[in-house]
């Protein structure tokens, strides 16, 4: 699949503060045209670990009222997913696609309550194949995901060149060296990519990138 990631970061590109403690770091401009980005998209693939930080609801909303949900896929290796996390909420209107290694009650009870489940074996570094996770997707018939998640998910599809668009929130203040950063061990200066757009929404810089 085609696949864009959207990402808010700070002038210094720390995605949050080191106690994750940070709310918003881009203006409601900002988090108003990522709606949009988000409205162009198939589905949503995110993480396990942002939805216990975040608690995100990933609708698309337009001043402030719900217009549309997006299917939303987890990578959730463990099932460490909370049953009251926003996202489980009201899951008759949504699609859940969770993509895990295990099978055990929880996932008998997510699966009762409306999720559709994949399991998949780990890798020999204990993980799930991103890879074989997006050749799966693909199989479900998405062809453009939106990813919102952390620094280390990002870090790691760009490892696995499973990155095609990158959307960036810059804000204009400084998180400093304790902040959790945008790529891990690396800076944006350093991929390869090319400027496709620039916008300003009144102390934010937004930039579009195509991924090389």
């Amino acid at each position: 699949p085609y696949t864009k990631v959207k990402m808010a970061i700070s002038f210094d590109e720390k995605i949050a503060w080191s106690n994750y403690k940070s709310k918003w770091i881009s203006n409601i401009k900002s988090r108003s045209y990522g709606h949009k980005i988000r409205a162009r998209s198939q589905a949503i693939l995110t993480t396990s670990k942002t939805i216990i930080k975040d608690n995100p609801r990933f609708t698309i909303r337009d001043k402030g009222k719900i217009i549309k949900h997006l299917p939303v896929i987890i990578i959730d290796k463990n099932l460490k997913i909370p049953f009251n996390t926003n996202i489980l909420k009201n899951i008759h209107e949504k699609r859940i696609i969770i993509f895990t290694s295990l099978n055990n009650n929880k996932l008998t009870k997510l699966k009762q309550m409306g999720c559709e489940i994949i399991i998949m074996k780990k890798n020999k570094k204990g993980m799930l194949s991103l890879k074989n996770i997006f050749s799966k997707i693909y199989k479900l018939k998405f062809s453009d995901l939106l990813v919102e998640a952390g620094g280390v998910f990002f870090t790691n599809l760009i490892k696995s060149n499973l990155v095609n668009e990158l959307h960036i929130f810059k804000s204009n203040f400084i998180i400093g060296p304790k902040g959790k950063p945008l790529i891990l061990k690396n800076n944006l200066d350093n991929l390869k990519k090319k400027l496709i757009e620039k916008k300003k929404f009144n102390d934010n810089y937004y930039y579009k990138y195509h991924i090389k």
